[in-house]
């Protein structure tokens, strides 16, 4: 598991659909994230080699290099293999916290997300790492 620890945990969402992607960021900038964004799939490694997040949310369908292909290329990298990731997708049926079978942290949620359950999955893949937003 990646031991680094930031004042405020990176989420970084993936995702072509603009509107998606600005939900999301309110969402989890509400919550106490800091947020980076990619819009295709080369993008999407690029950011993640260079920033490190602590969490993923990724859509399958990401143009120019796929989702999928993405997470690959990111799982190869060095110090990336165990990035939590949650996959976002609106044809992969695949229940909520299941592991990949390598043992990795990948999820996958269908669309459109519900966001209690990810909020089950930030809570699970970043414990403790919230900020309390009490008073702030």
């Amino acid at each position: 598991m990646r031991t680094r620890k930031r004042p405020r945990p990176l989420i970084m969402i993936a995702d072509h659909d603009e509107d998606e992607r600005c939900l999301l960021r309110a969402i989890l900038k509400l919550k106490g994230f800091n947020v980076i964004e990619a819009r295709d799939g080369q993008e999407t490694i690029d950011l993640a080699i260079g920033k490190r997040p602590d969490l993923l949310v990724v859509d399958l369908t990401l143009p120019r290099v796929s989702g999928s292909a993405a997470i690959r290329r990111i799982r190869s990298w060095p110090g990336l293999g165990d990035l939590p990731i949650v996959v976002i997708s609106s044809r992969h049926p695949s229940p909520i916290g299941k592991r990949s079978p390598n043992g990795r942290s990948t999820v996958h949620l269908n669309k459109p997300i519900e966001y209690d359950e990810l909020d089950v999955l930030i809570d699970r893949f970043l414990p403790g790492r919230r900020l309390s937003l009490v008073g702030a």
